[in-house]
This record gives structure tokens, C-alpha cells and sequence, in this order.
């Protein structure tokens, strides 16, 4: 399960301090750990899967476990990082049933496209009905996945935060590729190289243009108050340049951070209902 950026964990309700953010985070990874272990050497069908039945393998794991419980039941026992540990570990599980949803809508989406299975598959009737069976067989959880409200929305506001990063850094080299000083500098007069990278800034640019058209999304990214861009160069030459000013119209001070409170209350709700 991997961690969500820095903006989430903040707005999902867990305050850390200046100075024990990164031993707050590590202490939650190692409950995380310790957890998975003594939950492994506890169940005997899992162990045995683990260790292939080798008995030696696995009572190495149960040794381990039981020293590592004593660690984890320290940890447990400080409600304040436990409460911390909690929201976060909320928000990875929500994390992972977006990704979760997102696989089944696209496995049932597709079985229900005959063209696009015959075209993924070379029209191999077996391979075809096998993921028809599989999208069949998830129905059911992703019904109630799509059902739960707080969960659905969750996954929006993420889909939007990395639209508003990928945005983000889409500007950010379409706004280099502007600076004819900068390109200069960063290239040591390589007009090659600063071609290239024009292009493909220019490529960046035609991406940003068609995002930047959705105004409501433009609007959610931008950070309250800052409303300014980084000033391009207009006498930098190729398509780069056009192209930018033009993607620039509708994208200023394009930024992730307005998401955050959307973010915190559907992080905390549900973590709330998690732990309940």
C-alpha cells in the first residue's frame, strides 16, 4: 500500500509537527509492518502459503512475530499516534479501493465491447471469456464499491488532485520552453537541444490546452488568492511559444492545494466510519 502524497496525508486530518512529521510517518509504517507479521504467524493456512509447508521457514516467522509484538502492543499504547496511524491507514485503504474500482469498471467495460476484446485478445474466444467471467465474478463488489457514496467521492476529488498536478507540471515546462534566456543557459547554447525541448514542450502545451479548456477544473486547481503565472519570454521562438500563451490563457496558478479541504472532510468521514 503506498503512501499518499504529502497534501492528502496533511488534509486528511493528521497535524504533525514540524519536527516529528517523518517519525510519526515511520512509526505508522512500522505498526503497518508489525501488524502484517504477527497477523501472517497467526494464521496457519497463510504461513503454511507463505513457506511452501516448510515448517522451519515458518517457525522462524513465528519467532520473529513474537518478538515483534511486544514492539507493536508499545506503539499501540500511544492513543496519540495510533489516531494519527489511523486516518492514514484510512486513507490508503480508501486509496486502494479507488484503484480497486477503477480495474473492475474498466475489466466490465471492456467485456461488454466485443470489438475491443477481439482487438485485445486477437479473437481468442478463451482469453475473451475469461475476462468476461472475471468482470462477472466482480460485480457484486463493484457494486458496492459504485455504492458507497463517501468512497465515490473520495475518488473524484484524487482524480481531480492529480489532474491538477499533471496540469501543474505541464505548465511548468511549457513556461521554460517560453524563456528563451533560461533555455539558453540550461542548454549552453545548444540550439539542438533547445529545439528539442521546445517540441516537446509544445507537445506539453497542446495536452494543457485541452485541460485547461474545462473550466470547472481550472477553477478547482486554482490556489485562492495566487492568480498569477510565471511570465513568459515573447520573443522565444517555434510553435512552443504560441502554443503556450495560449494554454497559459485558463491556467494560472494552476495548483493541487485547493482540493485539501474536499480532501479532509471525506478522508476523516471515513476514517471515522472505518474505525467505528
Amino acid at each position: 500500500m503506498k503512501f499518499l502524497p504529502v497534501f492528502l496525508l496533511a488534509t486528511a486530518g493528521v497535524a504533525f509537527g514540524k519536527g516529528n512529521s517523518t517519525s510519526t510517518k515511520s512509526q505508522c509504517k512500522q505498526v503497518e509492518k508489525l501488524t502484517e507479521l504477527v497477523n501472517l504467524a497467526a494464521n496457519a493456512t497463510r504461513l503454511d502459503d507463505k513457506t511452501d509447508g516448510n515448517t522451519t521457514k515458518a517457525s522462524a516467522i513465528q519467532a520473529k512475530a513474537s518478538s515483534a509484538a511486544a514492539t507493536l502492543q508499545t506503539l499501540e499504547a500511544n492513543s496519540t499516534l495510533m489516531a494519527a496511524c489511523n486516518q492514514i491507514f484510512a486513507v490508503q485503504d480508501m486509496e486502494d479501493s479507488c484503484s480497486q474500482m477503477a480495474s473492475l469498471e474498466k475489466a466490465t467495460a471492456l467485456a461488454a465491447n466485443q470489438t475491443l476484446l477481439d482487438a485485445k485478445f486477437g479473437n481468442d474466444t478463451a482469453k475473451a471469456d475469461k475476462l468476461k467471467a472475471k468482470a462477472a465474478a466482480g460485480a457484486t463488489e463493484l457494486a458496492t464499491l459504485q455504492g458507497n457514496a463517501t468512497l465515490t467521492q473520495f475518488c473524484a476529488a484524487l482524480d481531480d488532485a492529480e489532474t491538477c498536478d499533471t496540469m501543474a507540471k505541464l505548465q511548468k515546462q511549457v513556461d521554460k520552453a517560453a524563456n528563451a534566456t533560461a533555455l539558453d543557459a540550461k542548454f549552453d547554447g545548444n540550439s539542438t537541444k533547445v529545439a528539442a525541448f521546445q517540441a516537446k514542450a509544445s507537445k506539453a502545451a497542446a495536452k494543457l490546452a485541452v485541460m485547461t479548456s474545462n473550466s470547472t477544473l481550472v477553477n478547482l486547481c486554482a490556489a485562492s488568492g495566487s492568480g498569477t503565472q510565471a511570465s513568459t519570454d515573447s520573443t522565444t521562438s517555434g510553435s512552443a511559444s504560441s502554443s503556450s500563451s495560449s494554454a497559459a490563457s485558463g491556467a494560472e496558478g494552476i495548483s493541487p492545494w485547493r482540493l485539501g479541504p474536499m480532501i479532509s472532510f471525506l478522508a476523516v468521514a471515513m476514517g471515522a466510519i472505518c474505525f467505528l
